[in-house]
């Protein structure tokens, strides 16, 4: 075996490699120990993709979404939204906070709604009636753009027509 090579002049063995200066070891530990925590939090799921479940009720009609509690960056998901129609609704309507959609792309809706409208950075998604005992789920298949971060507003509105019926207002974050 041949041995190590020389280190270059400007380094010095013993200054750069063999000092066991307390601080030094300790800064390390404490970075390794950092990385090692924010490792252990995304195998727990602290950021992202977990669903929430809320739900808004009148005496027209109950709203249940369910969406995650936070998001990674570039992180496809799925929002789902159901409608169940106490009474009769002629012109059900999701109205989606600009969260749904800025800075995030819509892969698919199912079902598809038969009239879509963008006001302000809302959109509104209106579907076939719904007769009274009646459900519509309706699945937005989404992904958070890799560049998005920060906290969402994803309130959800729900109208038969322009009558509001039902609102959840809740808010998301986006982690890098």
């Amino acid at each position: 075996m041949s041995a190590a090579p020389a280190p270059p002049e400007c380094i010095s063995l013993e200054v750069h490699r063999d000092n066991r200066h307390l601080v030094e070891r300790c800064a390390r530990w404490a970075v390794v120990a950092a990385l090692a925590v924010v490792v252990a939090a995304g195998a727990a799921n602290v950021f992202g993709q977990r669903h929430v479940v809320l739900v808004a009720t009148s005496p027209y009609a109950t709203l249940r979404v369910s969406a995650p509690g936070a998001l990674r960056s570039g992180l496809i998901y799925q929002g789902k939204f159901e409608v169940e129609a106490h009474r009769g609704l002629r012109k059900p309507t999701l109205v989606l906070a600009s969260g749904w959609s800025d800075a995030m792309s819509v892969n698919s809706v199912r079902p598809e709604p038969t009239r879509s409208w963008s006001d302000g950075g809302r959109v509104g998604l209106e579907f076939e009636p719904i007769a009274p005992g009646r459900t519509l789920t309706v699945y937005v298949y989404q992904q958070a753009n890799p560049t998005t971060v920060g906290r969402r507003d994803i309130s959800v509105e729900l109208r038969d027509g322009n009558r509001a019926l039902a609102t959840i207002d809740r808010s998301i974050d986006v982690f890098p």
